[in-house]
């Protein structure tokens, strides 16, 4: 039996994943810390607070920018 998964769309790439993933959830699946990211659900900011119950849903679009220091 296959797994079913929906397409999201991550910093413009199409991606399948597991569907009723919140986006914390998924930042756990990529690797990728909470820390110094901002995070935005289909061109609006999610607060870090919310991230764990902001769920994911087929076609979303997801911008993950990383904060990078520098001068």
């Amino acid at each position: 039996m296959t797994e079913k998964t929906i397409e999201i769309r991550i910093n413009g790439e199409s991606k399948r994943i597991n569907p009723e993933l919140t986006i914390a959830e998924l930042l756990v699946e990529l690797d990728i810390s909470q820390k110094l990211i901002a995070v935005a659900l289909n061109g609006v900011v999610v607060r870090r607070r919310e991230l764990d119950q902001v769920q994911i849903v087929a076609y979303d679009e997801i911008e993950i920018v990383r904060a990078v220091g520098g001068g």
